[in-house]
């Protein structure tokens, strides 16, 4: 999988695992919060879709032997 024209190829790490990962081949999550002093984004970047759902279902990661 190449990255085509506009793709984000800085790498990222995922909050699930902590493996580096060009962006535009990850999950990126976005949510934006109420702060106190107006609204807050955070982001969220997983190596795929089964990192993300482990993540929200608060599982921890557990390295390869």
């Amino acid at each position: 999988m190449m990255p085509k024209e506009g793709d984000v190829t800085t790498p990222r790490q995922c909050n699930f695992c902590g493996n580096s990962l060009a962006e535009y081949r990850g999950v990126l999550e976005t949510k934006s919060s109420t702060a106190i002093d107006g609204e807050a984004n955070q982001e969220l970047f997983f190596c795929n879709y089964e990192h993300q759902a482990d993540f929200h279902a608060g599982k921890t990661h557990t390295p390869y032997a």
